[in-house]
């Protein structure tokens, strides 16, 4: 099994507190643990992107800071072998797709590592190998029907050279660095960046989501902030214990009747407006998260989740996003597919499952 290497930064294990937190609420916030100089670096990288595909973008002038417009979105061409582009744009959203380069991955994920073992359970995680000398990544998917049709808008018309067609079975998947990488495990999404002054969250919080109960082996997700992100500067916004709630409705589904008869066997889940998600996005007061640069967000892969609202003039959102997944040999097709089943922390380490929630 593939390790960190013995000097690369590595986040400080959680302690019993930290937990415990994480248990209750589903998500843990983690001001300024990254390396602010692998951070910098990521910055750097940002803007000399930028410099190369929206020139009239300046790093020292907030005031060219402005949302894309319906033609410039339109002008981002995909690589010739599939994929999205490096670097895109649409409203006030800016993205980078180079998160299976060294560099993002040893910033982030890589740095995570230790933690991710002490929440998943050594040599049960999948490593973040990234991209090889030939630009291409390998790691493991659930080749489900609606798995495949997802990855197909990140890969465009040439999806089907890549991932074939659905067997319902894990495979190991070979993605170009700039497809659907995250799920995988090989790569982070890039950069998901908000320029300043976004728009305000949709009537009801209509955007948050929560996406991980069958097509994947996700169990933590993070946000890791390259950048200081202020109040109001547009963090992640997480609905805190929603991941307990949102278990709780998928095992009493499957426990007190069948699933539909549908290919896979299973009920249907809209990851936007399935309930509990409309009863959650009413009742609890959302948690909107920020930090110093190097600042990273642990949330359960259940949370419901959303992009937050920047408010601010002079400040660029900038995160990597990643998940990290349990290994095929730890959670086996056959408990995959018939999830959710037992109890919501049972692919958890065992410190993980013997620490009570937080009151």
């Amino acid at each position: 099994m593939t390790i960190p290497s013995p000097d690369l930064h590595q986040v400080d294990l959680l302690t019993e507190s930290q937990i415990a937190q994480f248990k209750r609420d589903g998500l843990l916030v983690l001001p300024g643990v990254l390396d602010a100089g692998l951070c910098r670096q990521v910055r750097d990288g940002m803007w000399q992107l930028i410099d190369e595909n929206r020139p009239s973008m300046k790093r020292d002038d907030p005031s060219t800071w402005l949302p894309f417009t319906k033609e410039e979105a339109e002008s981002y061409q995909r690589p010739e072998e599939g994929g999205d582009p490096l670097f895109s744009g649409r409203g006030h959203r800016l993205y980078t797709r180079n998160g299976t380069e060294k560099l993002l991955l040893d910033t982030a994920p890589r740095a995570l590592w230790n933690v991710a073992e002490q929440l998943l359970g050594a040599g049960q995680v999948v490593w973040p190998a990234g991209e090889d000398k030939a630009g291409v990544t390998t790691g493991p998917c659930l080749m489900k029907e609606s798995v495949v049709e997802g990855m197909e808008t990140h890969l465009g018309p040439k999806a089907e050279d890549w991932t074939g067609k659905a067997t319902g079975k894990t495979e190991q998947l070979r993605l170009p660095k700039t497809g659907p990488t995250w799920m995988t495990g090989q790569g982070t999404r890039g950069l998901y960046c908000t320029l300043p002054n976004s728009p305000a969250p949709a009537a009801e919080y209509a955007g948050a989501h929560s996406e991980a109960l069958y097509d994947t082996r996700w169990r933590i997700q993070i946000a890791a902030y390259v950048d200081d992100l202020p109040p109001q500067g547009g963090g992640l916004t997480l609905f805190p214990r929603s991941h307990q709630r949102i278990w709780d409705y998928w095992e009493a589904v499957h426990r007190d009747t069948p699933p539909p008869a549908t290919p896979e066997g299973q009920a249907e889940w809209h990851g936007y407006t399935a309930q509990p998600l409309l009863d959650i996005k009413a009742d609890t007061e959302p948690v909107v998260t920020q930090g110093p640069v190097g600042s990273v967000v642990l949330w359960h892969a259940n949370l419901l989740h959303m992009a937050g609202q920047n408010q601010l003039q002079d400040v660029i959102r900038q995160a990597t996003i990643y998940a990290f997944a349990k290994t095929t040999e730890s959670v086996p097709d056959e408990v995959l597919l018939r999830d959710p089943h037992g109890d919501l922390w049972r692919d958890w380490s065992d410190e993980v499952r013997l620490t009570e929630a937080a009151k």
